[in-house]
């Protein structure tokens, strides 16, 4: 059923939370219910959000720091239309914010850029966050700001149309360039200022300042972002003022018919989560007098059942919606 499959599925997430985090029972059923109400703000279900928050927290950052990783995972899922899956999204984020050395607040300004640049019709949300993926770790190491990185990209793009190329074109002219005029200088401040001699020069002499500073490989590349320098400031702009933007465009995805299903998987789950303030408490609170060894024995004892499905039967009789039983955390009979 409907019901007795979310109660496995969010056994099991819970379950793999309460292993691999420090949290007493208390912090887990605190974490529980904001994970649902995450989900509820968001068009996602709750059992969903513990999973990202799970994962992050395994990758290694705190629980506070996962859930901000989570919400902006889903609020990026929820936005593209090629990225399906919080879980890659997740990834996505977390490779920017390790290229760029932030933290986990950093994420929220990620989709909001991402999403800013992508309303001036240049470039389309997937392609430009693609483009990110790729050169983050060049445009780290070159100093740019994840600001600046987007609007390179953005107006190579726009003369170009090809992110692979302009992607590609950017890391090697980012390698050259630093190789030129030393690392301790940002590569966007030194492009700045070879657009100045470029408005200068007349066309055979600007294909010819190209090779002699970037090579003939990435003459193209280069070009377009002389040539369209002031897309790239325009992008840049659009990227540093775009707070609110993905929350604006995650509201469009909340109204439509998607968020809906979700919406009713979540009121779904969150009956399961009611055991909660049942008999599942009961089982943390044990747990967490015990030690995690207990755990294990306990899992066992359950069998594959796990216990939110072994005291659902129990709530779920006490609701009328099936045979009543009486449960505690080892088991349940009929009555």
């Amino acid at each position: 059923t409907i019901g007795g499959n979310n109660v496995l599925e969010l056994d099991n997430v819970l379950l793999d939370l309460a292993k691999t985090s420090n949290l007493t029972a208390s912090e887990l059923k605190n974490i529980t219910q904001e994970a649902f109400e995450m989900g509820g703000a968001v068009g996602s279900s709750g059992t969903k959000v513990l999973s990202y928050i799970t994962s992050a927290n395994k990758a290694g950052y705190d629980m506070q720091e996962s859930l901000a990783l989570a919400e902006e995972a889903l609020k990026m899922s929820n936005i593209s239309s090629g990225i399906d899956s919080a879980s890659d999204a997740m990834n996505h984020l977390k490779t920017i914010l390790d290229n760029f050395n932030e933290n986990t607040d950093f994420a929220s300004t990620i989709n909001d850029a991402l999403t800013g640049v992508s309303k001036t019709g240049a470039v389309d949300f997937d392609t430009l966050a693609q483009g990110a993926l790729t050169l983050s770790e060049s445009a780290g190491k070159a100093g740019l700001s994840f600001e600046e990185m987007l609007g390179l990209l953005t107006g190579a793009y726009s003369i170009l149309k090809d992110m692979d190329q302009v992607s590609g074109g950017e890391l090697a002219i980012f390698s050259k360039l630093k190789e030129t005029y030393g690392d301790a200088r940002n590569v966007y401040d030194i492009l700045a200022e070879l657009n100045n001699v470029w408005n200068t020069l007349d066309e055979p002499s600007r294909e010819a300042f190209a090779i002699s500073t970037v090579g003939d490989d990435q003459k193209e590349v280069f070009a377009a972002l002389m040539d369209n320098w002031q897309g790239v400031e325009s992008a840049v702009s659009s990227a540093s003022d775009s707070f609110g933007a993905a929350n604006d465009a995650n509201n469009v995805y909340l109204d439509s018919i998607t968020r809906k299903t979700a919406e009713f998987q979540n009121q779904v789950e969150k009956l399961s989560a009611s055991l909660m303030d049942s008999g599942i408490l009961k089982f943390f609170l044990k747990l967490s007098a015990t030690g995690t060894g207990a755990l294990n024995a306990v899992t066992e004892r359950l069998g594959p059942l796990g216990s939110l499905a072994t005291l659902g039967s129990g709530y779920l009789g006490a609701k009328g919606l099936g045979q009543h039983t009486r449960c505690d955390t080892f088991g349940c009979e009929a009555q």
